[in-house]
């Protein structure tokens, strides 16, 4: 099993590490001093900060290998499919698998006795932290996982599953373990990549984790979590509540090797003809036809690049001769907004071109034409109307995004979800109001954070004035979190029938960029009622858990693959 990899591996690991670092912190020097040669490195002589910054960096690499797929069963983007049962292969889980075992676990199993012995408690919490997030998320996405059998240094290369409900006990046990030794005075890492060493934002961030623990096996504990959560959220300014403690990780814009600016950049801007990936239909949709009020993040969350879908022939978009799918209400969308297939040439449209779920249509010519990634969260362009192409160009923060792990407005749609499953309708108003505000907050103020307010800028030639966005901003803002929360009569809160599908739904919107929260999220709640079907099958058999990676089933003879991809995790009642 790879779990176990070898010293020499893990050395040269840690040293690859320190050229990772310096172009990720330039404001900061790291000195390794190698006394003896590098191959006769122990991990007793190797640098605790390098296991604690390989962590760290292997969090954010374990994060990015597990939303993307979250995203697309959520219709955040385009899932290829054409069916759930062929939309991933057995080897979908791998990358991740292996950054957890071979990596964030093997790190943490070297580094903590050393920082034990030094009475480094800072980064034994951090680094309890990290594991317990790559153990949840583990569960969440496979069920039942290796674990009291698979640390290092057991003479066992079959281990047996643990079940996902004690996987998360363990889980639990690390975070609050965590709290503690942030309580105690001890030397502060060298490089903490996310927190700078501030150990009461990282307390904060434990707390987090806990409630997102517990709301996520809400359904299937015995209730003893209520208590818990609900000290959790009686004091939210012990959580993750305000953006200055949010759990992100920063990429840079250095183009080097190693790169250091957000994946999604790279393939989307980087490279010279074609924007690798499809924004979803109906996510765009939501935000931009939906409502009757303006959704000021559509221009941050996507770049057009071309401003009508019509002028394009049948070989760019090929469904744009075709009629919608028999199994498609008339007013789901289908082929692009403003789509008409009773009178196709009638169509109008305003830009955003993405594709259906579960469109498998072959790649036409349109890798300039199609939707790209925006300014957030990945670091690209502010769309401004312009369209200019994105391909090959340094748009907008060029690169400088994050990997949005547990913002604050997360924390804010998770107290609301609380308080509206214990049937405290208008705290969880409140919190939706304040979720959204917290969400619109971070995305119309995400370049000025990231140090380059001026990326957000009208070009010559863009169709909308930057006079009237920016005076009209906060009006627009406000109006939305009226029209969706407010405590009027007319909000969408006080006329919906199903209020938890109206918050998961907004949810949603609020996390572009994370598909663990929103995947975990769905499955939980059973929301939002409505998503888009499959292009090609009225069947909607979700995705309730991924294959085990098929390398670790042949290797391991007490790992058996699961027979469908409808096995719920424990938590899925």
């Amino acid at each position: 099993m790879k779990t176990f990899n070898t010293l020499k591996n893990n050395i040269y690991r840690s040293i690859a590490v320190v050229s990772i670092l310096f172009t990720l912190n330039s404001c900061e020097t790291l000195e390794l001093e190698i006394l003896e040669s590098p191959n006769a490195l122990t991990p007793q002589s190797s640098d605790i900060d390098f296991y604690l910054n390989a962590m760290q960096l292997n969090m954010a690499s374990f994060f990015n290998g597990v939303t993307d797929e979250g995203m697309q069963l959520t219709r955040m983007t385009h899932l290829y499919g054409p069916f759930y049962e062929n939309a991933y292969t057995t080897t979908q889980m791998s990358g991740p698998w292996n950054t957890a075992y071979a990596n964030i676990f093997t790190d943490y199993d070297n580094m903590v006795p050393r920082a034990e012995e030094k009475g480094w408690e800072t980064h034994i919490g951090i680094a309890k932290i990290i594991k317990a997030y790559a153990m949840m998320t583990l569960v969440d996405y496979l069920g039942d996982v290796p674990y009291t059998e698979a640390a290092i240094g057991v003479e066992n290369l079959n281990p047996g599953l643990d079940s996902g409900a004690a996987v998360y006990d363990s889980a639990l046990a690390l975070i609050q373990q965590a709290q503690d030794h942030f309580f105690v005075p001890s030397q502060s890492p060298s490089n903490d990549l996310f927190y700078r060493g501030d150990t009461d934002k990282w307390t904060q961030l434990a707390n987090t984790l806990e409630l997102k623990l517990r709301l996520q096996r809400r359904n299937a504990a015995d209730g003893s979590d209520a208590g818990a959560i609900n000290s959790l959220v009686s004091n939210p300014s012990q959580l993750i509540a305000s953006s200055s403690s949010d759990f992100q990780f920063k990429y840079g814009t250095l183009n080097a090797n190693p790169d250091s600016r957000h994946p999604k950049f790279v393939s989307n801007y980087e490279l010279a003809a074609d924007v690798a990936d499809y924004m979803s239909n109906a996510y765009m949709a939501e935000m931009v036809s939906q409502k009757s009020v303006t959704d000021v993040r559509a221009n941050y969350y996507f770049y057009r690049q071309d401003d009508d879908v019509t002028d394009n022939d049948d070989n760019e978009i090929p469904c744009g001769n075709e009629r919608r799918p028999g199994h498609y209400s008339l007013s789901e969308i289908f082929c692009y907004i403003g789509y008409n297939d009773i009178t196709p040439a009638q169509s109008t449209s305003n830009g955003y071109w993405g594709r259906d779920h579960g469109d498998n249509d072959g790649i036409p010519p349109d890798g300039g034409l199609r939707t790209a990634f925006g300014l957030y969260p990945i670091g690209g362009a502010f769309d401004d109307g312009q369209t200019t192409s994105v391909a090959g160009n340094q748009m907008g923060l060029k690169g400088a995004g994050i990997q949005p792990i547990l913002l604050s407005s997360y924390t804010h749609f998770m107290i609301a979800e609380w308080n509206l499953a214990n049937g405290n309708t208008e705290t969880a108003r409140q919190f939706l109001a304040s979720g959204l505000a917290e969400s619109f907050s971070k995305v119309t103020g995400f370049a000025a954070e990231m140090g380059n307010a001026a990326a957000v800028e009208f070009r010559s030639g863009a169709t909308a004035s930057e006079a009237d966005f920016t005076t009209d901003l906060q009006a627009n803002i406000d109006a939305y979190i009226d029209h969706v929360a407010g405590s009027g009569s007319s909000s969408l809160w006080n006329t919906s029938s199903d209020k938890m599908s109206l918050l998961v739904q907004e949810y949603l919107l609020a996390l572009f960029g994370n598909g663990v929260e929103a995947y975990n999220t769905f499955r939980r709640t059973d929301k939002p009622s409505g998503l888009q079907p499959l292009l090609k099958s009225s069947n909607n058999d979700m995705i309730t858990s991924f294959y085990y990676p098929r390398t670790e089933v042949d290797n391991n003879n007490q790992l058996t693959q699961k027979a469908t991809h409808e096995v719920k995790v424990f938590w899925d009642n």
